[in-house]
């Protein structure tokens, strides 16, 4: 009970997050689906080639499993005038249909379809479709065809231009936001797959896996496009065969390297999970038709409720709070689309997303290892070119900076050091070095840069700075300095303008330093 409490409290933030957002998600579906208009309660059967419905008239959603493929005719049963006032533009709003081929017709012209008459091998489920519609009619007519499926999962509706935003709404969720999606995915996998090449042995495992894992993802979200066509029925089934399977061969390849990435060693229930989804994708494989693939397909759908509870089991054991916000998001999609079919619930399937978004939380995984990858290599190249005495660049940055004719150069060299060094030790000396770097540093930019180029000379880069106000800083760093320590310490120093080449320059302001503390000797005669 304890560590129930302490597992809530650690993970709350990403618990209240991802449900928070599978709700906003849930409304803003909900939202789009409900719309405002003459809503068409029934349909006439006019025309049944292969007798796949009994009845002569269907209700206003249906939806029949086919065995061979089919094609029906039936007329919209609505009361079309109520409601409306005249000369106001309507619309006819299909939010989903399960089909190959449609075409919808109004007094017999035909005003909008999907797919080629022709081969009628398309595949549309998901998305929805807003037609134009004339003002006065009589009948509405549709034609259905279907290689697997046939069905109008929400009620058909005859809505005004008010109404065309919801459209908008769905139609960005569905149409636009899913190849968003495919391609996000299919991005992440390069990225994983470039990641895997550079890794070590174990790393190397996990990215591949999950590079994997993110390609057949993006595979798996095929099945959500619409296709005007996908040939002829042999070349249906396998394209079929391939976006379906891919979903849990995936799922294998998600486990193996999540489990690779965040534990040490692969348990019983590890690999039977993987072995689950990899028999149930070569089940998929092996079907012998349209019919039975659909069939199969809703069977084994239970075990994405095993994958989905599994992961968050494993999500937990992550000790990672991101990670299990995005399983945890996974989850309430699956469980709310096993509600949707349970309870027959006039709802959009939302586990597609579910999965989108458990695929994006790899990009956490890229982005933290990218981030620990970026600070590993950046402190040791400041090791490489700091000087651990004084915090000051050593001479290895030179190499790095990039000048111009804007920026000055000025030389600092310590009067009487070894003196220094040699009354008062190495330690004192020492001091003052840091003490000098210090005070450098309060008086300059943060885009300049201080140089140690051993022992007790120091170079200092001052960018888009004249001379004049170079030698200006320095006077003041100088008398600063002097004042800060009992021993009263100076230094010499001159400045120049970069002069395109940095030997040459950095040659130039030393002889110029010299001469100051020459002059400085000559002054104490």
């Amino acid at each position: 009970m304890v560590r129930l409490k302490e597992y809530i409290s650690y993970y709350l933030k990403p618990l209240v997050f991802s449900t928070l957002l599978f709700f906003l998600l849930l409304l803003t579906f909900q939202y789009a689906l409900v719309n405002e208009g003459i809503e068409i309660y029934g349909w006439e059967v006019l025309s049944d080639e292969n007798n796949i419905f009994e009845e002569s008239s269907l209700p206003k959603k249906f939806y029949k499993v086919l065995r061979q493929p089919s094609t029906v005719i039936i007329r919209a049963l609505v009361n079309h005038k109520a409601g409306y006032e005249e000369n106001t533009t309507r619309y006819l709003y299909i939010p989903q249909i399960d089909t190959s081929y449609f075409v919808v017709k109004v007094d017999g012209k035909v005003i909008g379809n999907f797919g080629f008459s022709e081969d009628r091998s398309g595949h549309v489920w998901y998305q929805p479709f807003l037609f134009q519609i004339p003002e006065d009619f009589k009948t509405i007519e549709f034609e259905i065809s279907g290689v697997y499926e046939i069905g109008i999962d929400f009620p058909v509706k005859i809505v005004n231009a008010s109404q065309r935003t919801k459209y908008a709404i769905l139609h960005f969720l569905t149409v636009i936001l899913i190849p968003l999606s495919a391609g996000l995915i299919f991005t992440l996998s390069i990225i994983l797959y470039l990641l895997s090449k550079t890794a070590g042995e174990v790393k190397h495992k996990v990215y591949s896996s999950l590079a994997i894992a993110s390609f057949l993802g993006g595979v798996w979200i095929f099945d959500l496009f619409p296709f005007p066509t996908l040939g002829n029925l042999h070349s249906f089934l396998i394209l079929r065969k391939i976006f379906t399977a891919s979903a849990y061969v995936g799922f294998a390849f998600l486990i193996k390297g999540i489990v690779n990435q965040y534990f040490d060693k692969v348990r019983f229930v590890d690999k039977l999970m993987i072995i689950l989804n990899l028999l149930a994708a070569l089940s998929i494989s092996l079907v012998p038709s349209n019919y039975h693939l659909k069939i199969l397909t809703n069977n084994i759908a239970l075990l994405l409720f095993a994958n989905a509870f599994y992961l968050v089991f494993v999500a937990i054991k992550t000790y990672s709070p991101t990670i299990f916000g995005f399983v945890l998001f996974f989850v309430l999609t699956i469980i709310h689309d096993g509600a949707a079919l349970f309870f027959s619930m006039n709802t959009k399937f939302l586990s597609h997303l579910g999965i989108i978004a458990l695929f994006f939380g790899f990009s956490y995984i890229i982005v933290t290892e990218y981030r620990d990858m970026t600070v590993r290599i950046t402190t040791t190249h400041l090791k490489s070119i700091m000087d651990p005495l004084t915090g000051a660049y050593n001479r290895g940055v030179l190499s790095e900076l990039i000048l111009s004719t804007e920026d000055t150069i000025v030389y600092v060299d310590m009067d009487k050091f070894k003196m220094i060094n040699d009354n008062y030790g190495h330690e004192v000396g020492d001091e003052i070095l840091k003490l000098l770097v210090r005070t450098i540093k309060n008086n300059v930019r943060s885009s300049d840069c201080i140089v140690r180029m051993g022992g007790d000379e120091f170079l200092i880069v001052l960018k888009n700075c004249p001379v004049s106000k170079a030698e200006e800083i320095f006077s003041k760093v100088q008398s600063e300095f002097t004042n800060s320590h009992e021993l009263r310490p100076v230094f010499s120093f001159d400045a120049s303008q970069y002069r395109g080449n940095l030997d040459e320059t950095v040659r130039n302001v030393d002889k110029l330093m010299y001469k100051m503390k020459t002059q400085k000797s000559d002054d104490k005669i």
